[in-house]
């Protein structure tokens, strides 16, 4: 499952977001699930819309949570109170609590993009500017992306190796 594209999209009055379908027949029930999990974006101000039972996989529960520092217990707490799961309608539509969508700023006319392995969900108008301060280095920061992630492969493979070997 590879999300990607970018669709524009108004809330409707009842706070429910299409999700296309051209996304939704790329998931397999059985793998990915046929619910979302939807929570605080990575950037300020959106969010994340993840298959659950992908989610699920993503984010396993910590072996013994109240043994965490309180830092990161505060973190999964925060987290885990602003996710929730959403079960599409028959149109294919989520019901994104109001609150959530207040609390990331986002009203009724918004962006939702493909992001891999998720999708994000955007105020309409801040992806549109997202786009435009991105357009002009697309060559030279897709090349140091693809630099960073060569690093951190070849850091991978030799923490394998390491491993493998003794």
């Amino acid at each position: 499952m590879l999300f990607s594209g970018a669709y524009e999209f108004t809330i409707d009055a009842k706070f429910r977001l299409s999700i296309p379908y051209g996304v939704r027949a790329k998931l397999n029930p059985d793998i990915d699930g046929r619910a979302f999990f939807v929570l605080p974006g990575r950037r300020l101000g959106t969010l994340a819309i993840y298959p659950d039972r992908y989610f699920e996989k993503l984010r396993p529960i910590p072996t013994a949570p109240d043994r965490l520092p309180d830092a990161a217990f505060e973190w999964w707490q925060f987290e885990w109170s602003q996710t929730v799961l959403l079960d599409p309608d028959k149109e294919g539509r989520i019901l994104i609590p109001e609150w959530l969508l207040e609390r990331a700023g986002i009203g009724k006319d918004v962006a939702l993009i493909g992001v891999q392995d998720h999708l994000e969900l955007w105020p309409r108008e801040a992806y549109r500017e997202f786009i435009t301060r991105k357009w002009p280095d697309y060559p030279a920061e897709r090349a140091a992306a693809w630099r960073v992630m060569a690093e951190q492969e070849q850091s991978r493979d030799a923490i394998r190796a390491a491993a493998e070997s003794g």
